[in-house]
């Protein structure tokens, strides 16, 4: 049976393959793998790795398998096919490695993974290339509302990495305290539970980090699916899930404040977007704050969000992509009949209202229904769209995995849930501009961050030119001391290397030119006088 060990590397050995090779069949080879591999038990053979988390190691490479599926029909043609491919495994490797760590070292090493890949795969699509832009490209609050790969992948990697840093130092102090395996980790210090805190808020893209997730848009659709259900941004709340039983009672309060004003926020900003690829992003964001706010305090209600959201956002993607792979544009006014199905269906499911659904929500606090609401109102604002025929076979991977995992299981929604299906009417309501323009979290990153970002350098550049002149005014004192230590050198030089040796020379002639035998003699006669005088006096 494979360990977990030789599925990992034969993840990261399948990305290097489709980057020198471009063909994307090593994606298909390793998804299919890793799958197979966890479902069929595989274990770690060393103490690096822990098996507790096979199975959303299983969801995982499900979701990655059907994406990369799809991905050979959306990424049909691209010109850089080898950069696409590379990334795209690094990335599903990096998420599964984060996932099976069981050792501080190589969960920081795939979370780092992911935001590298993030990185990568925001820049799949050149700055010149217009489905690459973000935005509508109006003028408010003093700046364009349009961003390319370059401004994207720049907002996201400053932002993800100010989290990379937090668990960094957060892990590695615990480490100190514990030793290296987080399973045998006692409770946290305030200091680094506020550290993973931050972090797990950093890459879920909670308030008020989250406007870097709307940006990340600028990859290709397949990019944003994966991101957006079962790598990168999940990794936020499943470290709180791998750390729960270490963190102390405070933060499930902290997580909870902060979780649900983000499903609330966001949920909001998600109704006023035009571009159906920001609405899924906002929608994420709101998603992902109902599973930060209960990681901590429900960890196992967390854990069945995660997966319901997880195959519902990527068939909501998947979907929107096909619209917008049909129509060649980022604002597509038409969607094909299939796509419009699988929405639904991926409506319902974040509702509560399928099996896999009802299964994630029936035990779900009752504040989620009033964020369903939302849900209903954004994505009803796609399925009132006009419908056109596309039967082309791309629909085929996203459609099974909004239909295929409801079979496995038989709940019923409780009926508060099916409330939330009275959000619909949101869809009929217009674009209010201050949700549509995101409740102006950009000027954040494109005003506020640049003075700050400036103002460092500024102070670093000040307080190098300080020590410069610091150095420059006591030159001489410098050149001082350096002249009396040469001195001080020269003299302890002479009197080693010329005056000592001079005197073991003379002393050494002296001793050779003495009758030795003669002073031997008397030293031996006065020895035997002392020693017949010691015995005599015994």
């Amino acid at each position: 049976m494979a360990t977990l060990e030789l599925l990992l590397a034969l993840a990261y050995t399948a990305a290097l393959a489709d980057l020198l090779v471009s063909r994307g069949y090593a994606a298909v080879a390793a998804g299919t793998a890793f799958l197979l591999g966890v479902l069929l038990g595989a274990n770690p053979s060393t103490p690096y790795l822990t098996a507790k988390y096979l199975e959303p190691a299983a969801f995982v490479a499900g979701v990655y398998l059907a994406i990369v599926v799809y991905s050979h029909f959306y990424m049909k043609g691209f010109e850089r096919p080898g950069w696409f491919w590379g990334w795209m495994g690094v990335f599903f490797a990096s998420m599964e490695l984060f996932l099976l760590a069981d050792h501080w070292a190589l969960l920081v090493a795939g979370w780092a993974g992911l935001d590298l890949a993030s990185w990568g795969l925001i820049l799949t699509y050149r700055d010149g290339y217009e489905m690459g832009y973000v935005g509508d490209g109006e003028y408010a609050a003093g700046m364009r509302w349009l961003w390319p790969p370059s401004a994207s992948a720049l907002r996201a990697i400053l932002t993800v990495e100010v989290g990379t840093a937090a668990i960094l130092i957060g892990l590695a102090t615990t480490a100190v305290q514990y030793g290296d395996y987080l399973s045998r980790w006692g409770p946290l210090g305030d200091v680094a539970a506020a550290l993973i805190l931050l972090a797990a808020f950093v890459k879920a893209a909670q308030l008020p980090f989250t406007d870097w997730l709307m940006t990340a848009m600028s990859a290709p659709t397949p990019v944003s699916a994966l991101l957006h259900s079962s790598t990168m941004v999940k990794a936020g709340p499943i470290l709180l899930l791998k750390l729960g039983h270490v963190m102390p009672h405070w933060t499930a309060g902290v997580a909870l404040a902060v979780g649900a004003a983000t499903a609330f926020i966001s949920g909001l900003i998600a109704l006023g977007q035009r571009e159906p690829k920001l609405t899924l992003a906002a929608s994420t964001a709101s998603y992902l704050g109902m599973i930060t706010a209960l990681a901590l305090e429900k960890p196992h209600e967390a854990l069945l969000l995660i997966y319901a959201h997880g195959f519902a956002k990527a068939t909501l993607f998947m979907a929107v992509g096909h619209a917008i792979h049909v129509s060649h544009s980022r604002f597509p006014q038409a969607y094909p009949l299939v796509a419009k199905v699988a929405i639904a269906l991926a409506m319902f499911t974040l509702l509560g209202i399928t099996p896999v659904g009802a299964l994630a929500k029936n035990d779900a606090p009752l504040w989620t229904v009033a964020v369903s609401v939302l849900t209903a109102g954004y994505l009803g604002k796609l399925l009132i769209k006009p419908t056109e025929g596309d039967w082309e076979p791309m629909w085929m991977p996203y459609l099974a995995l909004v239909v295929v995992p409801n079979f496995f299981l038989f709940t019923l929604p409780k009926p508060i849930l099916l409330g939330s299906l009275a959000g619909f009417i949101l869809a009929f309501a217009g674009e209010p501009n201050l949700l549509r323009r995101r409740l102006y979290l950009p000027i954040l990153f494109d005003k506020i961050a640049p003075v700050f970002y400036t103002a460092l350098w500024k102070a670093v550049a000040d307080f190098d030119h300080f020590v410069d002149e610091v150095l420059k005014r006591v030159a001489p004192a410098w050149r001082l001391l350096t002249d009396v230590v040469t001195i001080g050198d020269k003299l302890l030089d002479t009197a080693l290397h010329g005056g000592f040796v001079e005197i073991v020379r003379r002393v050494s002639a002296r001793v050779s030119s003495l009758s030795l035998d003669y002073y031997l003699y008397l030293v031996g006669i006065a020895t035997a006088f002392i020693l017949l005088v010691a015995l005599w006096q015994a």
